[in-house]
């Protein structure tokens, strides 16, 4: 079962195992899943367990609610290898559960993959870009709001396609929306900031294929927008190491950006743009816009000075330091 087809209130199993990793997913597969609860008995019926032992777990799992009726134990942080005793002991509660309670497991390094046979397993990673516009579509549509689908595409791209952060950005526009709720491209740019990697996406491509008045545009509105230089210079520096990355690695998708730290979507957007150069200019690239890093820290060159030097050099302006 996906986290988004999850009905809340719903109750799968008496055991359900939360996979996938992604935090906006993980969050909602849990709210839902307790929501039969009042919130006036959350504290009686509720107990939230951050990277407990087994023991602690079974123990809790086991208790009945100080209410008499159903209890749910949530167990989130847990990351690190089980035990050979704790998978007996937490497989050995498994397979006979309190039949009241749920235990809702929270994995997100597959540390409780023992109890995957006796589990309801509910898949908790992110959505791929059109499923993610579908949520999105479906979350509007109860706010009262009509999107249209170049608004949509661009409120994906600002947020890089995490539903939970473009989610949110559609509650804010729900208060501004005109009569009607129709959403546009315009209301997209008012209203919605692009994450610091979509605006260093949006500037390194226009970088990188020479665009001189678009990279202006963006480090304008960069800076209108209250963007430091020191952080600009520091998102340019990072994509680039980026960019080596998938240059040179044979990973897949999900691989390099779990290694990257992005969501896949992110990967899929930024491999074009990675063959545009060669591993060894990437490599020099990158090199060099750590180097500057360097020499505004160290005070050789004021942050200024060091961002200008770097977006020469990206445009193949050979100036030395």
């Amino acid at each position: 079962m996906r986290a988004s087809d999850l009905k809340r209130g719903i109750r799968p199993a008496p055991v359900c195992l939360l996979t996938g990793g992604d935090g906006y997913w993980t969050c909602y597969a849990s709210q839902a899943l307790t929501a039969s609860v009042p919130v006036e008995d959350r504290d009686l019926r509720v107990d939230a367990l951050d990277n407990p032992d087994v023991k602690d777990i079974v123990f809790s799992a086991g208790m009945p609610s100080l209410t008499g009726e159903g209890k749910y134990v949530v167990v989130t942080g847990r990351t690190s290898k089980l035990t050979k005793e704790e998978e007996r002991a937490l497989v050995e509660y498994c397979e006979d559960p309190a039949a009241e309670n749920t235990l809702i497991l929270c994995d997100e390094k597959g540390v409780f993959n023992c109890v995957k046979p006796y589990a309801a397993i509910i898949e908790c990673a992110a959505l791929d870009a059109q499923e993610t516009k579908d949520y999105l579509y479906e979350y509007a549509a109860k706010l009262g709001l009509r999107i249209q689908p170049p608004a949509m595409a661009l409120l994906c791209d600002y947020c890089n396609q995490d539903a939970g952060r473009a989610s949110r950005e559609l509650d804010k526009i729900c208060d501004y929306a005109p009569e009607g709720g129709l959403v546009t491209q315009e209301i997209i740019k008012l209203l919605v900031a692009p994450d610091e990697r979509a605006k260093a996406y949006e500037l390194t491509s226009a970088l990188s294929s020479g665009n001189k008045s678009a990279a202006a545009e963006y480090l304008t509105r960069l800076s209108a927008s209250g963007v430091q230089s020191a952080a600009i210079l520091r998102a340019l520096a990072s994509t680039y190491r980026g960019l080596l990355f998938l240059r040179i690695s044979s990973l897949s998708d999900n691989e390099a950006a779990q290694a990257l730290g992005v969501k896949t979507f992110a990967v899929k957007k930024m491999r074009p743009l990675a063959k545009k150069y060669s591993a060894v200019t990437l490599k020099a690239l990158a090199d060099g816009l750590n180097d500057l890093e360097y020499h505004f820290k160290s005070g050789k060159l004021s942050v200024d000075e060091a961002l200008n030097l770097a977006i020469c050099r990206i445009m193949g302006v050979r100036i030395n330091v």
